[in-house]
């Protein structure tokens, strides 16, 4: 009789078709309710063989559906920036396009309300311009001043502010009429980001819901953006405005309206091609030389910490700066902090400095957290009025793809972690799984995999991974950090890729590193195994004092174990104790004598083998040897010439000194 718990066909036959029914509700984009009631009525069947793992496979499934809208909503998003930028193209109502705005808005953060609320010069404060979902009257007649209410904070602050429970929320000022007109509207929760132009909030662009409930930093970012449109449509509805009125006017004005006519028509050209350029999935060096040859200037971006992601191409503009050095001075550098700096606080762009035949211009990229990095063009001439917005445009495009890059890089940033902690520690997580998450990352375990172990005197582990990831590409390596090291996992070749890319990188930055490279690790199982000898290594390497290198498994492993809790005092201790008067370090006479010894005793005792080696005469080894028993004595006894032996390997890796040629002719 078989086992109760063998699977019968009837079970197979059953999973099989819960798995079928789990894809085809992902494939014709079922909702997640319909995935959580299969699986509701699977636990409510009679335990059988297989239930485990069809629940098993519903889990997944509406993990990935789960996924699925976490993507769907960000190419909503991107979407909705996308129209909204090609809206600012062709502005003929300025009613029109801020209805677009507010209808996007609620749409994007899927919101209840959506509303805009400007500035009125004139009065003082702020009226609602546009809505979309309200039904109050009283809510579209709301008029506020700078000093009370949400959107007296938000401009004052010129920052965004989220409100879970307007009605108890006592970090702003309350009035009478207008939390009366949010009542009538039912709002609970409310959402508002400043539209700022030139320095100055022009009007604020809210969402809200009629429940309770908190924002996500994802929605104050996205909303910020489109804030930031919003604000380019209105100052760029203003100057269609005078230039409509400039046409009434003198003929004394036509010089000046066909001039900025032509200086809006070369802008809206100019967002089109930026717009169409993110739409087609361009990067940042795409932008880059699409302005730089636009504005006829050298264009790069920068990231949150200054350093260069990327630019146009060519050094023309560094030339004179330099001065044959190859170095910028130092000026230059505190220039362009400064007018960063500027830029991030003014919300416009801001000139570094102004020399002849050298003009040079940064603005900042700002997204809903905060700096994310700059846009810096260099001109033989000052930038008139629109190509400085041209300009502007530009970083605010840049924005949203660094925006974009930050998602990429956060998703697979959080992948990551859970595959290496879970390869590297005991217990191991399921293999199998681990495997299918490794593979997708581009690391195959049914092969070898090397381990790479790092860790550096100055720089985070939290920047090196982000430099990496930006500028080495790193197909097939995960990195993460492991207490203070960085960890690096490959399959050989990725792993020799990377080797070439991290000491490129490392070459390029101050500061002392330690690093060591497994040997082949070719199970999986083993890989816990291997990371902790590769920190016993790596704690040996530092004992030793051998910095800024790359050293293997096989030159450490034998002496981590042994020395594992010994200091750097009782490796030296061991050195002198072992090679007596030979050990001088730093004494070429010794450290010449010492790798005589070592490549005598490499090659069993074979003197001419030894010489050969060394490519020096059989004679001036032999007189080395001599000079070698008086400084050791009887050291040719078996036990002791073990000791000296391992002595003389460890002084080698202490030192690094090459080793002799692996042959001879």
């Amino acid at each position: 009789m078989e086992s109760s718990h063998t699977s019968s066909p009837d079970n197979d036959v059953c999973t099989n078709a819960i798995e079928t029914e789990i894809l085809r509700l992902l494939s014709r984009d079922a909702q997640r309710q319909d995935l959580i009631s299969l699986l509701d009525q699977v636990r409510a069947m009679p335990p059988t063989p297989k239930r485990a793992q069809q629940i098993a496979s519903l889990e997944i499934g509406i993990a990935l559906k789960e996924r699925f809208e976490q993507h769907q909503l960000r190419e909503r998003g991107l979407l909705a920036l996308i129209e909204t930028a090609q809206d600012l193209t062709a502005i003929t109502d300025l009613d029109q396009v801020l209805q677009a705005i507010v209808q996007r808005a609620r749409k994007l953060v899927g919101c209840d309300v959506g509303y805009l609320s400007i500035y009125d010069p004139q009065r003082g404060d702020f009226y609602v311009r546009a809505t979309d979902g309200a039904f109050s009257e009283k809510f579209r007649q709301i008029r506020i001043g700078r000093d009370v209410g949400i959107c007296g904070f938000v401009a004052r602050n010129r920052t965004p502010y989220t409100s879970a429970d307007y009605e108890f929320d006592e970090r702003f000022v309350h009035t009478r009429h207008v939390d009366t007109a949010v009542i009538d509207e039912n709002i609970k929760s409310i959402l508002g980001v400043p539209l700022l132009a030139g320095g100055q909030v022009i009007g604020v662009l809210f969402v809200g819901d009629r429940y309770v409930r908190s924002y996500i930093a994802w929605e104050m970012s996205i909303l910020s953006t489109l804030a930031a449109h919003a604000s380019v449509a209105i100052g760029n509805a203003r100057l269609f405005e005078q230039a409509q009125l400039a046409l009434q006017q003198a003929s004394a004005a036509n010089a000046l309206l066909t001039r900025q006519t032509n200086d809006a028509r070369v802008a809206a050209e100019a967002h089109e091609q930026l717009t169409a350029l993110v739409a087609r999935g361009g990067e940042l060096r795409d932008i880059c030389l699409m302005v730089a040859e636009r504005l006829e200037g050298h264009v790069a971006a920068c990231d949150e910490a200054e350093s260069t992601i990327c630019d146009s191409g060519g050094q023309q503009a560094f030339a004179a700066l330099a001065n044959g050095s190859g170095k910028m001075p130092d000026w230059v550098s505190d220039s362009l902090h400064a007018a960063l700096d500027e830029s991030r606080r003014s919300g416009r762009s801001s000139l570094a400095f102004s020399n002849p035949g050298h003009v040079c211009r940064v603005c900042a990229v700002v997204g809903g957290s905060g700096l994310l990095g700059g846009l810096v063009i260099h001109t033989p001439v000052e930038l008139n009025e629109m190509s400085v917005r041209i300009f502007e445009r530009s970083a605010t495009v840049a924005g949203v793809v660094l925006l974009l890059r930050e998602r990429r890089e956060f998703s697979i940033l959080s992948d990551t972690p859970v595959v290496v902690r879970g390869l590297l520690h005991r217990p191991q997580a399921e293999l199998k799984k681990l495997a299918l998450q490794a593979a997708a990352l581009g690391l195959e375990l049914a092969q070898p995999v090397n381990l790479l172990q790092l860790r550096h005197q100055k720089l985070g582990v939290d920047h090196i991974i982000k430099q990496l990831r930006r500028n080495a590409g790193l197909s097939g390596v995960l990195l993460d950090q492991v207490g203070v090291s960085l960890v690096a996992l490959a399959n050989p070749a990725a792993m020799a890729s990377f080797q070439t890319a991290l000491s490129r990188y490392l070459n390029e930055v101050s500061g002392c590193y330690w690093g060591v490279v497994s040997d082949t690790v070719a199970s999986p199982s083993d890989l816990p195994d291997a990371f902790q000898a590769s920190v016993r290594n790596l704690e040996l390497c530092i004992k030793l004092g051998r910095q800024s290198v790359m050293l293997g498994e096989r030159d450490l492993s034998l002496y981590s174990a042994l020395f594992a809790h010994a200091s750097k005092d009782h490796l030296d201790g061991l050195l002198r104790s072992s090679l007596h008067a030979l050990y001088q370090p730093g004494d070429a006479r010794s450290m010449e004598l010492a790798r005589t010894l070592l490549a005598y005793l490499d090659h069993g005792y074979n003197a001419r083998l030894a010489s050969g080696m060394m490519h020096i005469h059989i004679n001036t080894f032999r007189q080395r040897l001599e000079s070698i028993d008086m400084a050791l004595g009887d050291w040719r006894a078996a036990g002791r010439a073990l000791d000296i032996h391992m002595a003389l390997r460890l002084w080698r890796l202490r030192e690094g000194w090459a080793p002799a040629d692996a042959a001879v002719e």
